[in-house]
């Protein structure tokens, strides 16, 4: 049992020395821990299939642009239509609308994820409900089916839930089934109303929906695209105007849910990566020292007749124990840090992945094969050390003859230490900088004092719209007077808040709306109502804001945006122009005022061309408003005001709150916790890389005792032994931050997607990062370096 030997041998050997074996499984389970963490992450939003009945074969269709190769994840009303009947493709096809809104309950109003689907969306999923069942054709606006902890929350149980009622946009729809949390489809979805078959609004312009679809189990993804190919095809010769420069995608469900993270994750899965070579290299610098203090033992059991496999082999069996070691403990720490991740960063992960994050037998084979090799890794240096043992390691004691023929393996050692560690830092604070220049972008607006309050008034028709609007006139002014307000209007569509719409425009005597709109200027479509530019800050530049005059019955007019006028009217002045834009009604809009840009979706989103309309002439699209309210006070005092105003108005709004600060901290998000990992990655790296340094120049000046001596004894200062341990040092540092550097302008290149303000290739980045990493590495080496240069000449020969 040769094996079993080398492990009971090995595990004595260690236990001889607890600092070195507590160092190395300490630094390898350090890199293990943060790897497996990632992946765990990265296993259940990438690699996981969904959790879904053949969930491979689920599909989200999406349109392409062939011109632009823009990906847009909606279709339009009319083509859905027509993507319905590919039935050689389709086993089910399906299509939703709808996100967080307002819904009534029997016990009142809240903001849930409540989506219109059409009665085959479940045959989709071919998930069965925990209560009731699914829909049928005949459920069309009256039917609904509900989360299980939603039914839970509101009504006690699954089966008490059945029968009873909830409205939306004061439509009554009866539960008619509950679904099983595994249903977490589409995002934060509770509440599924049963639609039409046929979608409501049938043009094929507005991309107002979804979709999803099950292929036939003999066609790949790839059979789909040519079959949607060729529809796309047909429609373009049909529909000119609209389809000739568009086609279909079939993208697999996965892909689709995890597009928005996936290069994120992968990035920091390979930032990791490195950080778990670099403490592979330490554990091979320590191994390496330790191996050649251990030539004498080497040239004994050679000498013995043990021959270089029998060394190797108990080589291999330390290196097994300290990264089993290590893996276990890595593993424990993967499970922590995945918990911490999930934390910190959840809300960047769809809905339905986070389920699948968890460490399960995938995750435990990672990790034995990230120990492996660990272990392998640490195998090399050991391996390198037994290729040299002979009898001069026996009459020298296992020295000299030693120290030559591993000098170039540690020197290389440390320069991938040096290199990858400059390299993440360098990395890091790209991403660093980023965040720090997206707060201090010019937003275009203020937000400091700002509370938004989520409003939503049920409304189907158009005298209900109306009414809407006019309750919200009467809650504005009722929030303009509550105690420490100094300012409040409403919005749909404020900047860094989670409702967006765009699309193309026409200027009167430029453009016909009805000519090809894929030749016609394009910009965001915002609603407003009077005092709302004020409270925001947004600067108006020319004209005049709505008033209380812009309502429906009069004639409907239009602010526009400081870029749009840029745009189209850049030698007359804009007031007076008239335009026509697609959100609702093809009706001409007088402009009657120029306002400043905004960044929209985020401080990292350039300004861009606006549209600005009054709520009250669109009352179809108002019913759901942002109120915002500035005040002096701390804006989360004013909350409890808020909605007891709203709640004497009526009872049936659904309401949420948030400040206008924490809208725009949080469309930062993703950056920050980008940022934030990489910064940690780094950090790890650089301790690394100084603990790594500081092991292997102190074994260097421990083994050159005798020679320091002899150099002291023969008249050499202690700077001259100083600057002799340091040079060296030095110049494989400057190799290595050389090495690094090159590394990092190669890796800048993958992050230039997710940079702002900062360019990949910044001089002063690279200057920091060096100032920061480069001294502490040689700091790891002075320590050693001086206490060499302070070594009693004749203490140091009586040790030789």
């Amino acid at each position: 049992m040769p094996l079993y030997n080398d492990l009971r041998y090995s595990l004595r050997t260690l236990r001889r020395q607890p600092g070195f074996a507590a160092a190395a499984v300490a630094t390898l389970a350090l890199g293990i821990g943060a790897t497996t963490t990632i992946f765990t992450v990265v296993d259940g939003v990438v690699l996981k299939p969904l959790r879904y009945p053949d969930a491979q074969r689920i599909v989200a269709v999406q349109t392409r642009f062939s011109r632009s190769g823009r990906v847009t994840p909606r279709t339009t009303g009319g083509d859905l239509q027509d993507l319905r009947r590919l039935t050689d493709a389709f086993d089910a096809f399906s299509y939703y609308h709808g996100g967080e809104m307002g819904v009534q309950f029997e016990g009142g109003a809240e903001f849930v994820g409540a989506y219109r689907v059409d009665p085959e969306f479940f045959h989709v999923f071919a998930l069965s409900p925990v209560a009731g069942r699914t829909f049928h054709a005949d459920d069309v606006g009256r039917a609904a089916i509900v989360g299980l902890r939603l039914a839970e929350r509101h009504y006690g149980s699954a089966t008490a839930a059945l029968g009873r009622t909830l409205r939306i946009d004061g439509v009554a729809y009866e539960i008619v089934g509950i679904m099983p949390p595994a249903l977490q489809f589409p995002r934060l979805a509770q509440v599924w109303a049963a639609d039409s078959f046929v979608p409501g609004n049938r043009n094929r312009s507005g991309y107002n929906y979804y979709s999803v679809a099950k292929l036939r189990p003999e066609v790949s993804p790839a059979a789909a695209d040519a079959r949607l190919s060729g529809l796309a095809s047909q429609l373009g010769e049909t529909f000119p105007d609209t389809n000739q420069d568009k086609t279909f995608v079939a993208v697999p469900l996965r892909d689709a849910l995890a597009g928005p993270v996936r290069s994120t994750l992968l990035l920091m899965l390979g930032a990791v990566g490195l950080v778990l070579l670099i403490a592979c290299a330490n554990v091979g610098n320590l191994v390496l020292a330790r191996a050649t203090l251990r030539a004498r033992e080497f040239a004994v059991r050679a000498a013995l007749g043990a021959g270089r496999r029998e060394l190797i082999g108990q080589a291999v069996a330390e290196s097994a124990v300290l990264a089993g070691a290590a893996g276990m403990i890595g593993v424990g720490a993967a499970a922590l840090g995945t918990r911490t991740l999930l934390a910190l960063g959840g809300q960047f992960v769809p809905a339905p992945l986070v389920a699948d994050i968890h460490m399960d037998w995938r995750v435990a084979a990672f990790a034995v094969c990230a120990s492996s090799v660990s272990a392998l890794v640490a195998v090399v240096p050991a391996w390198h050390a037994t290729s040299m043992v002979g009898q001069s390691s026996l009459r020298q004691g296992g020295a000299a003859g030693l120290m030559s023929g591993t000098s170039r393996l540690r020197s290389a050692l440390i320069l991938v230490q040096v290199a990858l560690s400059l390299m993440l830092s360098v990395d890091a604070s790209l991403l660093f900088r980023t965040v720090l220049a997206l707060h201090q972008a010019t937003l275009g607006y203020r937000t400091e004092g700002i509370v938004v309050t989520y409003a939503h008034v049920p409304a189907r028709t158009l005298s209900e719209a109306l009414q809407a609007g006019r309750l919200f006139d009467d809650l504005f002014d009722r929030v303009r007077h509550l105690p420490g307000v100094q300012a409040a209007g409403g919005a749909m569509g404020l900047p860094a808040g989670q409702y967006d719409s765009n699309g193309s425009f026409a200027i009167e005597g430029k453009q016909s709306f009805n000519a090809d709109l894929r030749n016609l200027p394009a910009a965001g479509f915002r609603l407003a109502s009077p005092g709302y530019f004020g409270t925001m800050a947004i600067p108006l530049l020319r004209g005049r804001e709505f008033n209380d005059g812009d309502a429906y019955e009069r004639p409907f007019v239009v602010m526009i945006s400081e870029s749009l006028a840029r745009l189209n009217f850049a030698n007359e002045d804009p007031l007076g122009h008239r335009i026509m834009c697609g959100l609702d009604s093809p009706t001409w809009m007088t402009v009657v005022g120029v306002v400043g840009d905004v960044r929209q979706s985020s401080p990292a989103a350039q300004p861009g061309p606006e549209l600005y309309m009054p709520l009250r002439q669109h009352p179809f699209n108002a019913n759901e408003v942002q109120i915002v309210t500035r005040t002096a006070e701390k804006p989360e005092t004013l909350i409890p005001a808020l909605r007891d105003a709203i709640r004497r108005l009526n009872p049936e709004i659904a309401m949420k709150f948030t400040t206008l600060e924490d809208l725009v901290t949080d469309s930062m998000a993703a950056q920050r916790f980008r940022s934030a990992l990489a910064l940690t990655f780094a950090a790890i790296a650089i301790f690394l890389a100084f603990s790594g340094t500081y092991a292997v120049v102190s074994y260097i000046t421990a083994r050159r005792t005798s020679e320091f001596g002899l150099r002291a004894a023969l008249g050499a200062q202690p700077r001259n032994i100083l600057t002799l341990v340091l040079g060296g040092a030095a110049r494989l540092v400057v190799i290595g931050a050389t090495a690094g550097v090159l590394l990092a302008l190669l890796a800048g290149r993958l992050l230039n997607a997710t940079l702002f303000g900062v360019a990949s290739t910044d001089p002063a980045t690279l200057l920091v990062a060096m100032t920061i990493v480069l001294p502490l590495i040689l700091f790891a080496a002075a320590v050693p370096a001086y206490r060499a240069s302070r070594i009693d000449p004749l203490v140091a020969l009586r040790s030789e």
